[in-house]
């Protein structure tokens, strides 16, 4: 986006804001910027395209507004992304600074419902759907309501695609709820439920393939700790319906507090594959829309992938390389984090990755070693310094993964700034 339209879309925001009668309204702003240099020894960690190793510098800055009514009942919330692009990227951040990236997050109506209590509330417009961390997480246009109590519940409907008569599309809709109790201090339990009409992947129609998706969540807290998902995904798939979806996914974390300044833990995760592609079952589970945090170097565990550099988001058909796409994974990891001061922060992992079904009679993606530091300044700006190694497996050096015979790294240093 120019710098003339971003600055009068601000400049606008803040007229608003100025000529808003005292007391009629409060206003929050919120933001985070992000920026740093990024190294691998493989550019495809990167989201690169030729296997090299590479530096780069990244930035990205988010700014959302929250304008309420006095009472409380009611407010409007806006914000937007700019950035997530590379130092000297054409059309984005090149000389004179000139971008024409811009993207909306944000844009909905919260009010609580008439006759109700505040407990209840709604939502309408594009806003974060937050249904399970690996189904989906990410914004979506729809209306949603919401409660909270003795259960925590919320539920709603969400236009994923919208009909188009020239091309023959149909509307994608996605019908969710969820809920969670707790029946014991520190111990939560929890479900939810999606249906998803039309649906081929995050942006693909399908018609005739509905979907569905149901979960059970669990969560221990105290010395001991603990978390669990269990997920079910059914329906059909392909192009009229013509596959039968059956797929699972399976995580659980277990550790414990050594001390009040650290903690280790032992985490488990399956996500079921493809075993034939060319049978008319689909056995690969498929996320919708997530965030998916295994490690740094193939999903989003790391400050590289909070500016959008990373292999993988999300599971089944939308993967980025054909020996992982639909085939699932297997992960086991230890994981340690120490707060070494109050302003010191050290977190590391060891896991052991693989595919759940074999891409060309390979399933070993490789042991992976994580690092993550963080030194906090003050309340607002945090630094980060991470990396990971991979000991490559034999399908991680495949060609159709990340081609390279030798193990991979890549390292990260940044700042966030947040308030």
């Amino acid at each position: 986006m120019k710098k003339g339209v971003l600055a009068g879309i601000l400049t606008g925001i803040l007229f608003f804001f100025m000529a808003l009668p005292a007391g009629a309204v409060t206003v929050d702003f919120h933001g985070k910027a992000l920026t740093g240099v990024l190294g691998s020894s493989n550019d495809y960690l990167l989201g690169g395209e030729y296997g090299d190793s590479t530096i780069m510098g990244v930035g990205k800055v988010r700014l959302r507004a929250e304008v309420g009514t006095d009472d409380g009942r009611a407010k409007m919330v806006y914000g937007f992304e700019t950035g997530a692009n590379n130092f000297g990227e054409s059309d984005t951040w090149e000389y004179s600074g000139d971008s024409k990236d811009f993207e909306n997050r944000f844009a909905y109506i919260q009010s609580t419902l008439p006759g109700m209590t505040d407990n209840i509330f709604a939502r309408a417009g594009l806003q974060k759907t937050g249904i399970n961390q690996w189904v989906w997480t990410e914004t979506a246009a729809g209306l949603t309501a919401y409660g909270k109590g003795n259960v925590n519940w919320m539920t709603g409907w969400f236009r994923g695609l919208e009909e188009d008569y020239n091309s023959g599309v149909h509307d994608t809709d996605l019908f969710v709820a969820k809920g969670d109790f707790s029946p014991a201090s520190g111990v939560t339990i929890g479900g939810f439920g999606v249906y998803a009409t039309d649906f081929g992947g995050k942006g693909v129609y399908e018609q005739e393939a509905d979907q569905f998706w149901v979960g059970t969540t669990g969560d221990l807290s105290g010395k001991v700790f603990a978390s669990g998902d269990l997920v079910y995904q059914g329906g059909d798939a392909g192009p009229g319906g013509n596959q039968d979806v059956s797929a699972y996914l399976a995580n659980v974390t277990v550790g414990t507090h050594i001390n009040d300044t650290s903690k280790v833990s032992f985490n488990a995760l399956y996500v079921s594959g493809d075993c034939d592609a060319s049978d008319s079952d689909q056995e690969a589970f498929q996320s919708i829309d997530a965030d998916v945090k295994v490690g740094q170097i193939f999903f989003k565990d790391s400050i590289a992938a909070s500016m959008d550099r990373f292999v993988d988001d999300m599971f089944g058909e939308r993967q980025t390389f054909d020996g992982m796409r639909n085939n699932g994974l297997i992960n086991f990891a230890v994981e340690g984090e120490m707060q070494l001061d109050a302003k010191n922060n050290l977190r590391g992992a060891v896991r052991y990755l693989a595919t759940a079904e074999e891409y060309a009679g390979e399933d070993d993606l490789g042991y992976e070693f994580d690092l993550w530091y963080s030194y906090k300044m003050n309340q607002n700006l945090t630094l980060k310094l991470e990396g990971a190694y991979l000991i490559s497996g034999d399908l991680a050096e495949h060609p159709d993964v990340l081609n390279d015979d030798d193990n991979v790294y890549q390292v990260g240093a940044g700042a966030v700034f947040a308030f």
